[in-house]
């Protein structure tokens, strides 16, 4: 079998015939839309349509980890496609992905560029902004470490990486990033197609907003488990960039893991940041570190930093010996 959608759906039939219609026409005779009802009050099965190809599984409230793995398990395709029961695929999505997926083989997930709608009102403007950042990535392996860079319900994922890495797991911290980081830590890679694949619909109640799972602080546990378990394994000499509340966090994460912190760098120099001196980005040529962490948030800042690096210091690349962490 060629591709298996996964949609697993809570009280979604409001929205759910649209996104199996929308798979269904991406579908060919060798695929399979496999719909996980996870404790619904509201039928979904009564908007299902009528296709050989469409199969429902229910299960109880278990939640989104569970209704996935219980479609990944019953999946027969060597491919896995996402999406969201809110959600729409866009022509042209899974023959683009398939493309990507087939012609390098260490290649685990190939999301691609979304368009964002709400029912009511406009689309809030921090969700509107992520969509555009993640729509603007070329390099997903450089910015791995700022924000999830691929859209869940706009990934398609090869089964057997999947497989290898145990699938999806359920913990303190949001199950897709987690997974694109224990994906990319066994050597997979990750990328993106350079088109719109998938209509995603914002709304209030989204589990990105109401699931704890998905804080600020579940995000940089994971990417501090990322680094601990890669790049950062041995003690090493860890300069940070920034000497705010985000750059604290980090430089006292490091300290505690058994990391040196030479040096925290920051245009406000003079003072000092968990013991660590600050200095300016002028000292970057003479600093003795091993590897930098970005840990600025400022929008538009992050650009500025790239530039400092390039023209002070040209032989530090970023995904190599500097990642941005916010």
């Amino acid at each position: 079998m060629r591709v298996s959608w996964l949609i697993p759906v809570r009280d979604g039939r409001a929205w759910l015939g649209a996104a199996v219609e929308s798979a269904l026409l991406a579908c060919s005779v060798d695929d399979e839309i496999i719909v996980i009802d996870d404790g619904s009050k509201d039928d979904p099965g009564a908007v299902m349509p009528s296709d050989d190809r469409v199969r429902l599984l229910r299960q109880e409230a278990l939640g989104i980890v569970a209704a996935l793995e219980r479609g990944r398990l019953a999946s027969r395709g060597e491919w896995l496609a996402r999406l969201d029961a809110d959600d729409v695929s866009l022509p042209g999505r899974i023959d683009a992905q398939l493309a990507a997926l087939s012609t390098e083989p260490l290649l685990a997930a190939v999301g691609g560029r979304a368009e964002i709608c709400c029912d009511d009102g406009p689309v809030p403007e921090g969700m509107f902004r992520y969509v555009e950042w993640v729509n603007a990535q070329a390099d997903l392996h450089r910015v791995l470490l700022v924000e999830s860079p691929l859209f869940h319900p706009a990934a398609t994922l090869r089964a057997s990486a999947v497989a290898a890495v145990g699938g999806y797991r359920d913990g303190d911290f949001p199950e897709d990033y987690e997974l694109w980081l224990r994906l990319v830590a066994a050597g997979w890679r990750i990328g993106a197609v350079a088109a719109p694949v998938v209509r995603i619909r914002d709304r209030p109640d989204r589990l990105t907003r109401t699931d704890p799972r998905y804080r600020r602080a579940a995000f940089e546990a994971v990417k501090q488990d990322w680094l601990a378990q890669t790049v950062l394994q041995t003690p090493q000499r860890v300069a940070v960039w920034g000497a705010g509340r985000t750059g604290g966090r980090w430089v006292r994460w490091l300290q505690a893991s058994g990391h040196t912190v030479p040096a925290v760098i920051d245009v406000y120099q003079g003072r000092e940041r968990c013991g660590v001196p600050v200095v300016p980005p002028e000292h970057l040529p003479d600093l003795d570190f091993d590897r930098l962490l970005v840990a600025v948030g400022v929008r538009g800042v992050r650009a500025e930093i790239r530039a400092q690096l390039q023209a002070r210091v040209p032989d530090c690349r970023e995904g190599r010996d500097w990642w941005a962490v916010c």
